[in-house]
């Protein structure tokens, strides 16, 4: 749609009709900003003195100092806004110059700013050297400033930074052209091409979003009032939308719009602007009003002219393509998209970027067949044409919202404006209808355009099967799609089925991986880990676990963990071994049902084993999930003796805030940062924070996941207490780690 071009009959009907407006206000000329960085302070004076009435180009000269590099590059980093930069070469470092060179150019990014590099030491940096190596305006010594002329040097460097700035200004407007004209072309209403106008304009003049939007008459109804309506209003005019523009309650505004389409031509104040769009264009006549707060330059006015011929045609193309939209597209109850406008829509948003940069929401009403069955299809289809207005608030225009089937609707748009939260915040409130409030719920499902290959039909294919996973989690319930959603939901059912069954038949085992002393060598303890056998051989933890600590099931399995471990202490005590420990993994699920504390010591009671003999792991995630209940609870398991550890730690999201107030006894560092340690200096220094950190809370160390020697040793020089892994022993069978046990003598 960008007219880089237009023909001079249309520059002379949209753009430039001012005779009869204000004449601009004269404005003082903004001065040209210098930058001087120097830590010579007799010859900032002198420079300051130089400068004060200095005139460049017509302009006066703003002149900004610092006298050290660290403090030019705090002020840079806030403040752009240079047109040159003088720099000495030497000041607290003798390439001091040449280092805030590289970091304006690399590090900020600043291209535009002319930097003049000065020296009082002649042949300490050779200029050709320099000149080639940094981009630099100039180089001179201070002493020949006299002679060059330093108003010379100035104006050398700024009316290089003026044609600069002039050029990249030109780039970026056009840029933003080219972009907005792409926008232009999603819109398929009025609505949405008068929004996008406006919030276009508003970013390429760089001002606030405060206009209005206005066609002579209206056809979007019978008895639509005479005069302007405004079709788009951003700001403080969004109440006006849709409204007569004499309901405007600024009556200057009001006429100058009028007088706009009256008089078919474009008006220019100095605080806003009114373009006009001609019918041979727009296929009506539109008047675009934006707030500016100031008169325009040149420039901006030659920007305005391509935008206006461009939003013109998008007004006319608009019209057009309604007309067509409305006979094949257009819902018949709703009068939204329907699901042929969805696909095709869907179709034109992946051409090009392929689809990664929108997403498509799928909202389907929870038990609506049954509203309908109580209360008539009739007050169905007044709740579903009601509820279109808050989606038309949560996803405005350029957003698609469309009609799929009955009360399944679609939401497209952009990836970074189109998510679940919104679409669920929705419902939040009851949709009122007339004087009765209805409390409605939805379940919903998104996905991006690129998630699946194929054509729209498959897509929305793939969309029905995600949101019929976040329908069987219940009412209100939202599903990202995952291309792996159907096969692993089946697995997992499988797999929860199976494990009831299991559980009963003692398929589910402990086995025990020892913990070791890493500067003695010798047995301190060892982890109890869950394993599940089937007759087809083990099923993975990774596996299982995941599934039974979201089933039914997990708090069976965590009475049976206990006691096979009690179990296992008795049978260490009959070996002589009763000084030794076991630590099981308790989930987060556990904690829901209240005195687990006391369920453990109970346990523990029957069985004739010390509280702490036995401890309890728990991840940092599981901690999180409900802190306070949680750690109320292991203050409680400590209290009565017992022993706790945080498991995994450094992979969870725990703040140092929560951290404080968890009740530990032991952090054991994940196998993660294990598995790096002798190859990633980074790693490293990751365990060595976990291991200052536990030696400042006063908690033990466990390494997780020891493979090598080369790991052992690592952890114990750098302070380790203890570690476990297959470089001292896999997890075993009771019998086996009882066997293993009568190796090692217990410290």
């Amino acid at each position: 749609m960008v007219t880089l071009s237009p023909n001079a009959q249309d520059d002379d009907t949209l753009i430039g009709f001012r005779d009869e407006d204000p004449p601009p206000l004269t404005l003082p000329l903004r001065p040209w900003r210098v930058l001087a960085v120097d830590d010579d302070r007799g010859f900032q004076q002198a420079l300051a003195h130089a400068l004060g009435d200095l005139h460049i180009l017509g302009r006066p000269l703003e002149l900004v100092q610092a006298y050290c590099l660290s403090e030019a590059a705090r002020l840079l980093a806030k403040d752009h806004d240079f047109a040159v930069i003088l720099a000495d070469v030497v000041m607290e470092t003798e390439d001091a110059g040449l280092r805030l060179v590289k970091g304006v150019r690399e590090m900020l990014g600043l291209y535009e700013p002319r930097i003049v590099l000065l020296t009082g030491q002649p042949g300490f940096a050779p200029v050709d050297e320099v000149m080639e190596t940094y981009d630099l305006s100039d180089y001179c010594l201070k002493s020949d400033l006299a002679s060059r002329g330093l108003k010379n040097v100035l104006t050398a460097a700024i009316r290089s930074y003026s044609q600069l700035s002039a050029v990249s200004s030109a780039r970026k407007g056009l840029q933003l052209i080219l972009e907005a004209s792409n926008r232009l072309t999603t819109a398929r209403t009025l609505e949405q091409i008068a929004s996008t106008v406006l919030i276009e304009l508003a970013d390429l003049l760089q001002v606030p979003a405060e206009g209005i939007v206005c066609v002579e008459g209206s056809d979007s109804a019978e008895d639509a009032p005479r005069g302007p309506i405004i079709v788009g209003a951003a700001g403080q005019f969004a109440p006006y939308l849709n409204s007569a523009l004499r309901t405007l309650p600024d009556r200057n505004i009001a006429e100058c719009i009028v007088a706009s389409l009256d008089g078919h031509r474009p008006i220019e104040r100095n605080d806003c602007q009114v373009l006009y769009f001609p019918h041979q264009h727009a296929m009506a006549d539109y008047a675009v009003y934006l707030s500016t707060g100031r008169p325009l330059e040149t420039s901006e006015h030659e920007l305005l002219g391509v935008f206006a011929a461009n939003a013109s045609k998008g007004f006319g193309n608009v019209a057009l393509i309604s007309r067509l939209d409305r006979m094949a597209y257009e819902d018949e109850l709703l009068h939204i998209p329907n699901r042929a406008a969805l696909l095709r829509e869907i179709g034109r948003r992946r051409i090009g970027t392929g689809g990664g940069q929108h997403r498509m929401l799928l909202i389907d009403l929870d038990n609506f067949s049954g509203l309908n069955d109580a209360f008539g299809v009739a007050l169905g289809n007044r709740i579903l044409d009601a509820l279109v207005g808050p989606l038309r608030q949560a996803f405005p225009p350029p957003t698609m919202i469309a009609r799929i089937t009955a009360d399944l609707f679609a939401i497209l748009g952009l990836a970074d404006q189109v998510d679940s939260a919104h679409a669920m915040a929705i419902f939040d409130q009851p949709l009122r209808l007339d004087n009765d409030h209805y409390r409605l719920t939805a379940c919903i499902t998104e996905l991006t355009l690129d998630a699946v290959t194929g054509n729209a039909d498959e897509l929305l294919r793939a969309a029905w099967t995600s949101l019929r996973a976040a329908k069987q989690r219940g009412p209100g319930s939202s599903v990202a799609y995952d291309p792996d959603i159907e096969r692993q939901a089946g697995k997992r059912f499988a797999l929860m089925s199976r494990l009831g069954q299991d559980l009963q038949h003692d398929a589910l085992f402990l086995v025990f991986q020892p913990q070791i002393c890493l500067i003695t060598g010798r047995l301190v303890g060892a982890e109890a880990l869950l394993r599940w056998r089937t007759d087809e051989g083990f099923i993975p933890p990774a596996e299982f676990i995941p599934v039974a600590e979201k089933s039914a099931y997990i708090h069976a399995i965590g009475d049976r963990v206990m006691q096979q471990a009690c179990e296992a202490l008795k049978a260490l005590d009959a070996a002589g071994m009763d000084d030794l420990g076991l630590s099981v993994n308790v989930s987060a699920r556990q904690f829901d049902t209240p005195g687990l504390a006391a369920r453990i010591a109970a346990r523990c009671a029957e069985a004739g084993i010390a509280l702490c003999r036995l401890a309890i792991e728990i991840t940092e995630t599981a901690a999180m999930s409900n802190f306070s209940h949680v750690a109320q609870e292991l203050r409680t398991h400590r209290a009565a003796g017992g022993i706790v550890a945080i498991d995994d730690f450094g992979t969870g999201l725990s703040s140092l805030e929560y951290l404080r107030d968890l009740p530990a006894d032991h952090l054991k560092i994940d196998l993660s940062f294990v598995r790096h340690l002798e190859h990633d200096e980074r790693n490293r220094q990751i365990v060595r924070m976990i291991i200052k950190l536990g030696r400042s809370l006063g908690v033990g160390l466990i390494a997780e996941g020891v493979e090598t020697r080369g790991q052992a040793d690592w952890l114990r020089d750098n302070g380790c207490q203890a570690g476990q892994g297959w470089l001292f022993a896999k997890p075993l069978p009771l019998p086996e780690f009882i066997a293993f046990c009568q190796q090692y003598t217990t410290p």
